[in-house]
């Protein structure tokens, strides 16, 4: 009876591990597949170079040149990025799968010529996103429960990202922006919430643009997943 029970449970772990595991994988996965690797030809912003497209159920907190502080109706707090001199000189994408990750995943696109990569980590009991596509990083740290809605919605931001070369040669030859102030490797994770809720404190003045702060958030704001199914 004992040995019976033994395997059961022994069964009963195995089994739910390797659920866990493929539904995650595959979720994530899906996500880039059906979202980030599509083409994606809207926007409703433009930057210093480059254009990019807010999805409904975020609203842009503050934008200081390239750092972009984006918020949803959860308040989960976006830090944009984007290395527009990365861009320009083409660096080539370094980043390498960490196995300790809850997440881990390279991405390339070889039709597009695009590349990041998705990481994941979990640290107090809270999920640390660190998203990187076409040369534009987003970190998000989120709970459980807010996961999906949290990656979909880095993934509509990052796959609409369209860059300017004619302006980016000139603001970056003439010299005309300051790169250097906040200018880092988005090519490495960092693996922890300390520069993100730096970034945060910085950048969220409470001051929103574009009146957003007299918008509110309303239930069709919320990605429904179902319109990426095939």
């Amino acid at each position: 009876m004992r040995r019976k029970l033994l395997l059961l449970v022994i069964c009963f772990f195995l089994i739910t591990g390797c659920t866990i595991e493929k539904i995650n994988t595959n979720n994530y996965d899906d996500l880039i597949n059906k979202i980030l690797l599509k083409e994606n030809n809207i926007n409703n912003n433009i930057a210093s170079g480059y254009s990019y497209y807010i999805p409904n159920g975020l609203m842009k907190v503050n934008m200081i040149d390239n750092n972009i502080l984006l918020r949803d109706k959860y308040n989960n707090y976006y830090y944009f990025y984007s290395d527009v001199v990365s861009y320009y000189h083409k660096v080539e994408n370094s980043y390498k799968e960490e196995s300790s990750s809850f997440y881990s995943k390279k991405i390339i696109d070889n039709d597009s010529k695009k590349s990041g990569y998705l990481e994941i980590n979990e640290i107090k009991n809270k999920y640390y996103v660190e998203a990187m596509y076409n040369y534009v990083k987003i970190e998000v740290y989120t709970s459980k429960e807010f996961l999906d809605d949290v990656i979909t919605n880095i993934f509509l931001v990052l796959s609409s990202v369209k860059y300017n070369d004619k302006v980016l040669s000139t603001t970056i030859g003439d010299k005309i922006l300051d790169y250097k102030e906040e200018s880092f490797n988005i090519f490495t994770t960092k693996k922890s919430t300390t520069n993100y809720l730096d970034y945060i404190e910085k950048y969220d003045s409470g001051a929103y643009e574009d009146n957003n702060k007299e918008n509110k958030f309303s239930d069709d704001d919320v990605v429904d997943l179902d319109i990426f199914e095939e």
